[in-house]
């Protein structure tokens, strides 16, 4: 039975992985346009398009067009808690931990599903904030569809910051919106995470 529950464990962790790259591959061919009649494009948007529609129902109007991303996180959060949370049933079905260790390490799942999906959207800012930083230095024409994607992306996060950064040559804002999202990430995300970790032990999470 133990060995049972722990298989399904990692069909859970391997299922999620490979449904999180269905959703990657999707967003990717928005990028390229795809041919919507070709049979695979097809198939992947019926297996990931009630997921994105799911998120953007949950998410404010203005922020709907990043359901797609929205949904990878998502993902993310379930591939790293529901193994786990498997794992932890595991111990307590045979004994190796009682019900106040089960609450406890099912906490300790939650907070590091919770930090390491908000570090992973940190690192997507950052991402975001570095590439536009680097394109607005050789003036790239917003008829390029990845150039408009980046833009859209990054205009929600360093409008606000240009509203109190003094006009220079070079719009530093990018760059400033990356060291705000990195002590975010490591001085608030990262201490949570590693207290997570601690109510986890001995529970591996799923984080492939």
């Amino acid at each position: 039975m133990a060995q049972f529950i722990e298989w399904l464990a990692d069909l859970c962790c391997f299922g999620l992985f490979i449904y999180k790259w269905i959703i990657i591959a999707a967003v990717i061919l928005t990028w390229v346009s795809a041919d919507p009649h070709n049979q695979i494009v097809q198939w992947i948007g019926r297996a990931t398009r009630p997921l994105w529609v799911w998120c953007e129902n949950w998410m404010p109007v203005m922020m709907s067009h990043f359901s797609a991303y929205a949904s990878i996180l998502v993902v993310i959060f379930a591939q790293i808690v529901l193994p786990a949370e498997i794992r932890s049933f595991n111990l307590l079905l045979h004994g190796l931990i009682d019900a106040q260790g089960f609450l406890f390490q099912s906490g300790g799942h939650l907070l590091q599903g919770t930090t390491i999906v908000l570090q992973s959207l940190m690192f997507f800012f950052m991402f975001v904030l570095i590439i536009w930083f680097v394109l607005t230095l050789v003036n790239p024409s917003l008829n390029n569809p990845l150039v408009r994607i980046i833009h859209v992306l990054a205009d929600p996060l360093i409008t606000p910051l240009q509203r109190y950064l003094p006009r220079t040559r070079i719009d530093w804002s990018p760059m400033i919106g990356v060291l705000f999202f990195y002590l975010i990430s490591s001085k608030i995300i990262s201490p949570i995470s590693f207290y997570g970790s601690k109510l986890s032990f001995p529970v591996s999470l799923c984080v492939y």
